[in-house]
């Protein structure tokens, strides 16, 4: 693995060097990429080392090349390299919670059917999430656009995903 720095390949410039030990025990140097903290608190890194592939000529011949690879580790797995810079390597930390609990919930699509009414009648429409087994249109309607057809007057099923926009149509409790 090339670890000077200004190596071109078509990868980002080298991470500074940690150790990392392997599933099977063995401890063999990597780039370290990046520092990850999950939603629980605990850390990971994402870090690169470089395999042997094979290349196949145009000869027929097969030639040995590096291969990089990027794989995740629990920060119990990784040590620093005395005198080794960190700071300049990227850190994720996740997102706060979404206030939007249906966003985070009904990430998927809708679809709206519409309903045969009587002749003069203003048209109908139900929302169905994907996969409902009762929906006959394909589902392409956002969250926000299926918001808004119930916000219009469109029903949410009754039996698929959908049925939780019916929080849409009964005002929040009040906090006063």
């Amino acid at each position: 693995m090339s670890s000077t720095p200004g190596t071109s390949g078509g990868q980002e410039a080298p991470g500074p060097l940690v150790w990392v030990e392997l599933p099977d025990g063995q401890t063999v140097t990597a780039e370290m990429l990046a520092r990850i903290q999950q939603r629980s608190g605990e850390w990971w890194y994402e870090l690169r080392i470089s395999l042997w592939a094979e290349l196949q000529l145009p000869s027929g011949k097969t030639a040995p090349e590096p291969f990089a690879v990027t794989f995740r580790a629990p920060a119990g797995k990784v040590t620093p390299i005395e005198g080794t810079d960190y700071s300049a390597v990227r850190t994720q930390r996740p997102r706060p919670p979404t206030r939007d609990r249906l966003a985070a919930e009904l990430t998927g699509h809708f679809s709206r059917q519409r309903v045969r009414t009587p002749a003069g009648q203003k048209p109908a429409w139900i929302i169905h999430y994907e996969g409902c087994w009762l929906a006959t249109e394909q589902a392409t309607l956002t969250l926000d656009q299926a918001r808004r057809a119930v916000f219009e007057g469109a029903e949410p099923c009754g039996v698929c995903e959908a049925q939780q926009l019916y929080e849409l149509r009964t005002p929040p409790p009040s906090t006063h």
